[in-house]
Protein backbone atom coordinates (compact mmCIF):
# COMPACT_ATOMS: atom_id res chain seq x y z
CA UNK A 1 0.00 0.00 0.00
CA UNK A 2 1.47 3.52 -0.63
CA UNK A 3 2.66 5.51 2.04
CA UNK A 4 1.34 9.66 1.69
CA UNK A 5 2.81 12.32 3.53
CA UNK A 6 1.20 14.76 5.32
CA UNK A 7 1.50 17.45 2.88
CA UNK A 8 0.23 15.26 0.41
CA UNK A 9 -3.15 14.04 2.27
CA UNK A 10 -3.57 18.30 2.80
CA UNK A 11 -3.42 19.19 -0.57
CA UNK A 12 -5.70 16.27 -2.16
CA UNK A 13 -7.97 17.24 0.11
CA UNK A 14 -7.55 20.78 -0.57
CA UNK A 15 -8.46 19.85 -4.29
CA UNK A 16 -11.14 17.82 -3.21
CA UNK A 17 -12.73 20.72 -1.59
CA UNK A 18 -11.67 23.08 -4.48
CA UNK A 19 -13.84 20.77 -6.73
CA UNK A 20 -16.56 20.47 -4.82
CA UNK A 21 -17.28 23.99 -4.48
CA UNK A 22 -16.74 24.34 -8.62
CA UNK A 23 -18.99 21.75 -8.66
CA UNK A 24 -21.65 23.19 -6.11
CA UNK A 25 -21.50 26.11 -8.49
CA UNK A 26 -23.16 23.88 -11.53
CA UNK A 27 -25.68 21.66 -9.74
CA UNK A 28 -27.29 23.52 -7.36
CA UNK A 29 -28.74 27.23 -6.69
CA UNK A 30 -27.04 27.47 -3.44
CA UNK A 31 -23.94 28.91 -1.99
CA UNK A 32 -21.32 26.71 -2.11
CA UNK A 33 -20.53 25.83 1.28
CA UNK A 34 -17.40 27.68 2.50
CA UNK A 35 -15.50 25.32 4.75
CA UNK A 36 -11.82 25.12 4.81
CA UNK A 37 -10.85 21.75 3.86
CA UNK A 38 -8.51 21.08 6.95
CA UNK A 39 -11.33 21.95 9.38
CA UNK A 40 -12.69 18.19 9.65
CA UNK A 41 -9.17 17.23 10.48
CA UNK A 42 -8.70 19.45 13.54
CA UNK A 43 -12.36 19.03 14.89
CA UNK A 44 -12.71 16.78 17.71
CA UNK A 45 -14.70 13.73 17.49
CA UNK A 46 -17.85 15.04 18.42
CA UNK A 47 -17.78 18.10 16.45
CA UNK A 48 -17.02 15.97 13.41
CA UNK A 49 -20.58 13.56 14.11
CA UNK A 50 -22.29 16.77 14.64
CA UNK A 51 -20.75 17.88 11.05
CA UNK A 52 -21.79 14.85 9.78
CA UNK A 53 -25.41 14.92 11.42
CA UNK A 54 -25.99 18.32 10.45
CA UNK A 55 -24.64 17.87 6.87
CA UNK A 56 -27.08 14.56 6.32
CA UNK A 57 -30.21 16.27 7.50
CA UNK A 58 -29.23 18.78 4.85
CA UNK A 59 -28.75 16.59 2.19
CA UNK A 60 -31.69 14.60 3.04
CA UNK A 61 -34.37 18.08 2.60
CA UNK A 62 -32.33 18.73 -0.48
CA UNK A 63 -33.74 15.50 -1.72
CA UNK A 64 -37.29 15.58 -0.73
CA UNK A 65 -36.64 19.15 -2.40
CA UNK A 66 -35.31 18.19 -5.79
CA UNK A 67 -37.18 14.82 -6.07
CA UNK A 68 -40.38 16.90 -7.60
CA UNK A 69 -38.29 18.12 -10.16
CA UNK A 70 -36.52 15.49 -10.75
CA UNK A 71 -39.60 13.54 -11.99
CA UNK A 72 -40.71 16.24 -13.97
CA UNK A 73 -37.52 16.27 -15.74
CA UNK A 74 -37.57 12.55 -16.27
CA UNK A 75 -41.16 13.09 -17.45
CA UNK A 76 -39.93 15.45 -20.43
CA UNK A 77 -37.34 13.51 -21.13
CA UNK A 78 -39.02 10.25 -21.61
CA UNK A 79 -41.69 11.42 -24.06
CA UNK A 80 -39.04 13.03 -26.14
CA UNK A 81 -36.95 9.69 -26.09
CA UNK A 82 -39.80 7.85 -26.98
CA UNK A 83 -40.85 10.11 -29.78
CA UNK A 84 -37.65 10.33 -31.38
CA UNK A 85 -37.63 6.76 -31.12
CA UNK A 86 -40.53 6.25 -32.97
CA UNK A 87 -39.22 8.75 -35.69
CA UNK A 88 -36.49 7.05 -36.18
CA UNK A 89 -38.33 3.64 -36.35
CA UNK A 90 -40.40 4.86 -39.10
CA UNK A 91 -37.64 6.66 -40.62
CA UNK A 92 -35.82 3.39 -41.13
CA UNK A 93 -32.65 4.34 -38.77
CA UNK A 94 -30.03 1.80 -37.86
CA UNK A 95 -31.17 -0.94 -35.02
CA UNK A 96 -28.45 -0.51 -32.65
CA UNK A 97 -29.25 3.76 -32.69
CA UNK A 98 -32.86 2.39 -31.44
CA UNK A 99 -31.37 -0.01 -28.84
CA UNK A 100 -29.50 2.66 -27.70
CA UNK A 101 -32.21 5.05 -26.84
CA UNK A 102 -34.22 2.37 -25.65
CA UNK A 103 -31.50 1.94 -23.34
CA UNK A 104 -31.98 5.27 -21.75
CA UNK A 105 -35.71 4.85 -20.86
CA UNK A 106 -34.50 1.83 -18.31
Amino acid sequence: MAQFSESEIDAAKRRVWEMQNRASRYTSKSEPANVSPFSFHTQSKAQREETEKSETQKSETDKTQNSSEDSAEKDKSFGIILALILLLSKEGADNTLILALLYLLL
